[in-house]
């Protein structure tokens, strides 16, 4: 099992290296071409201006239940002040940028591996091969550097909305001051909280990328291959999400 899933990783890795190979510069390539910007364009608005509407819900209402939770406890503690310091960093450093993450391997993600894994039944990857045109450029190239450009913006956008559901529960309920809610959020944030949530943001949508297509280009077995592979590619993702998580998590408060 160990040794199957070490083989899995290996194979993942070479595939998302082709895909940088036709990313590098053509005097460091043997082999020419470019990866279509027009596909990058359209990977670009897929990832940014597809995914906004349901990350606006997600992310709205998720820093509405943030404040509502701590608003019980802080105000028990006579520090209920303190609410905008803390949804502001929960959601700059880890709420939004895991569930950009989240909302990606299950947008995007399900949706590459079912592209992919349908071209792999039809056997379309093997005509791009037959007619010496590498999938990895014209398919996850452009992918890749449509998340890459796209997930820090959406990223950046969860940010807002985040701290946005917050300001609202602080007016309504606590009767708190916008002004002040939004001058104590940006006091307890510096320049290393916004760089590590961007940071996040972008290996997670990498990671759901990457492995989206990697699922969906190994389908066997018809239709059935097709929805197994694309429910492997959204549990794997979330799983590589968290671990990845953890890890640079672990890595800020250690360079910290």
């Amino acid at each position: 099992m160990f040794r199957k899933s070490m083989v899995s990783v290996g194979d993942w890795g070479t595939s998302v290296g082709r895909a940088f190979y036709w990313l590098a510069p053509a005097g460091l390539r043997r082999r020419r071409g470019a990866v279509p910007a027009f596909a990058i364009v359209e990977q670009v608005d897929r990832f940014s201006i597809g995914v906004l509407p349901l990350l606006t819900v997600v992310l709205g209402f998720v820093g509405m239940i943030l404040a509502l939770q701590l608003a019980t406890i802080l105000e028990l503690l006579g520090v209920v002040e303190f609410l905008p310091s803390i949804v502001g960093i929960a959601m700059v450093r880890e709420m939004a940028p895991l569930l950009v993450g989240v909302v990606l391997s299950g947008f995007a993600g399900a949706s590459i591996a079912s592209e992919i894994g349908s071209m792999k039944v039809s056997d379309e990857l093997r005509a791009y091969e037959s007619f010496s045109i590498a999938p990895t450029r014209y398919l996850l190239a452009p992918r890749l550097v449509g998340i890459a450009i796209a997930a820090p913006i959406v990223t950046g956008l969860g940010f807002y909305l985040g701290i946005g559901g917050g300001l609202v529960i602080a007016e309504a309920i606590l009767g708190m001051d916008s002004g002040q809610y939004i001058t104590r959020t940006l006091a307890a944030l510096d320049l290393q909280d916004v760089l590590l949530g961007l940071l996040k943001g972008e290996v997670f949508g990498l990671l759901v990328v990457s492995i989206a297509w990697f699922e969906g280009s190994r389908v066997t077995g018809g239709a059935l291959g097709v929805g197994r592979a694309t429910t492997a590619a959204v549990v794997k993702s979330v799983v590589a999400i968290i671990a990845a998580d953890l890890l640079l998590t672990f890595l800020f408060f250690r360079i910290g």
